[in-house]
């Protein structure tokens, strides 16, 4: 009696390729999830593509090398998520997951421009293909500050593993991430409000309470409370505008929606510390406190700067 063959694993697996940034991402800190970020032009890279498949090395990088060929000038940069074992240890929603997060910090042009897949074949792993994203309609790079890195990189490891909720905060986010993909930038305006406004339960007041929890959310003192409160009362006129076909201005449109994401950003990420599970929840905290009194929503609860320019844009910044 002849011995059944044994059939062939194959498994996929793909390594994003992220642009839009002129800062170093090789700096963040992602190994608490088996996760590292590599410069494609670095010979850590290498040596990670060539640990995958020794034998085929060359062409294991030729993906690789044609990306390298198509950059042109020196802020160019590309930047690979892997996992450290893809073989063992592999899934593309934590690698797509960092992409997000590090957009969450930074409303930027960063995206994932290219995907480059690859098989495992009873372990002989070999790049396939490769795909073209470039979704990201924002024309500003990512900017970032060394200083601040340590303070990013805790917060990624304190944090990370609460970006997937199927609740308020998980509509919110996927609303903010939509809102760079969308094609005309009064979609994106419009989006961004979405975001903020899965945040508040229930019909009545909505204006009204939606700008004062976002103000309580965001703000660090009183007075950068009322700044927020009031401008969401601007930004919000101008919606109403979009919404009802009235006529209104395509430069405030372009004026307003960088501090639109800015205090988008902010409120993702103090609802990500806060960890509140429902918007009913929130709104019963934030009707029993005032402005200035963030640090009362949760135990816990910690300020960090991450991104000064969006605490600028959010906090600092009076429209007008």
């Amino acid at each position: 009696m002849g011995t059944k063959k044994s059939e062939k694993k194959i498994k996929e697996f793909d390594i994003p390729v992220l642009s839009g940034s002129y800062f170093d991402l090789t700096k963040f800190d992602f190994s608490s999830k088996n996760i590292t970020i590599y410069d494609i032009q670095s010979d850590d890279f290498a040596k990670y593509i060539e640990a995958l498949q020794p034998d085929i090395k060359e062409h294991n990088l030729s993906f690789v090398q044609q990306i390298i060929e198509n950059m042109h000038h020196g802020d160019d940069k590309k930047f690979a998520i892997v996992k450290n074992n893809p073989k063992n240890d592999y899934n593309f929603q934590d690698l797509l997951n960092v992409w997000r997060f590090l957009l969450i910090l930074f409303p930027s042009g960063l995206q994932i421009e290219y995907i480059i897949h690859y098989y495992d074949e009873d372990g002989f792993i070999q790049s396939t293909s490769m795909s073209y994203w470039k979704l990201n309609r924002h024309e500003e790079f990512l900017l970032a500050s060394d200083e601040d890195v340590n303070e990013i990189n805790e917060f990624i490891n304190r944090y990370f593993d609460r970006l997937d909720q199927e609740n308020f905060l998980g509509m919110a986010i996927e609303n903010y991430i939509t809102s760079f993909e969308t094609s005309h930038l009064h979609y994106q305006y419009l989006t961004l409000c979405i975001a903020l406004e899965s945040l508040i339960s229930g019909s009545q007041e909505l204006s009204y309470r939606l700008r004062r929890t976002v103000a309580i959310l965001c703000g660090n003192k009183k007075w950068n409370c009322e700044i927020i409160f009031n401008n969401l009362k601007t930004l919000y006129e101008l919606r109403s505008k979009i919404v009802h076909g009235e006529r209104y201005s395509h430069k405030k449109v372009k004026d307003y929606i960088f501090p639109l994401q800015s205090i988008v950003s902010r409120t993702i990420i103090e609802l990500i510390i806060h960890n509140i599970s429902n918007s009913e929840n929130l709104n019963e905290i934030i009707t029993g406190i005032g402005f200035g009194d963030r640090g009362k929503i949760s135990t816990n609860w910690k300020n960090y700067k991450l991104n000064i320019s969006t605490i600028v844009d959010s906090n600092w910044k009076r429209l007008s």
